[in-house]
């Protein structure tokens, strides 16, 4: 795979007790949930309400609050989390959300053979950044119409797009909020 845009309306879905999971990727391709893989990327709604986190054992996770607020509690230890706010805590951790409105974050769930070469949340303008052509770069668009080159190609990201790419350098460019993750296999 080059590259591929992961558009809204094709992410998986999937139910978890605290709302609706949202695949943006999974690697290897053709891996699942349930079967084993090196790192999965996805958005996951939290309805109001108090809510244990599934368990990962043997993983390491990101999340990053999107929308809404929400107190996570990590092995006893709690967090307040807020928009663009963000936690690393182990897959093999006791998890629990407790939230008073509705809120959305985003996930990156990773095996120890994983590096995480690069995580960025971009509030402003972003131009002509070339990333890595030796990881599987990840770009989830927090905002409607993101322009991004890749090579010669031009494409237009929507809200909740996700970029997915490696083996070629691609920069992309314009305004607004969006997160970057680039990972490379150890």
């Amino acid at each position: 795979m080059d590259y591929k845009i992961v558009r809204k309306e094709n992410q998986k879905e999937r139910l978890w007790t605290g709302g609706i999971s949202k695949e943006l990727y999974i690697y290897p391709d053709g891996s699942t949930i349930d079967s084993p893989f090196y790192f999965r990327v996805s958005t996951a709604s939290i309805n109001p309400g108090e809510y244990n986190f599934t368990s990962f054992k043997g993983y390491k996770r990101l999340l990053v609050l999107l929308s809404g607020n929400i107190r996570l509690e990590v092995d006893g230890k709690a967090h307040c989390l807020k928009p663009l706010s963000h936690i690393y805590f182990s897959g093999d951790s006791h998890s629990s959300s407790l939230a008073d409105e509705k809120s959305i974050d985003f996930n990156l769930i990773f095996k120890d053979n994983i590096d995480l070469l690069d995580f960025k949340i971009i509030e402003t303008e972003f131009l002509g950044k070339n990333l890595s052509a030796k990881a599987i770069n990840i770009f989830y668009n927090l905002e409607e119409n993101r322009h991004v080159q890749i090579n010669s190609n031009e494409y237009t990201l929507g809200k909740e797009d996700a970029l997915i790419a490696c083996g070629n350098n691609f920069n992309i460019e314009g305004n607004g909020r969006g997160i970057l993750l680039s990972l490379a296999i150890k």
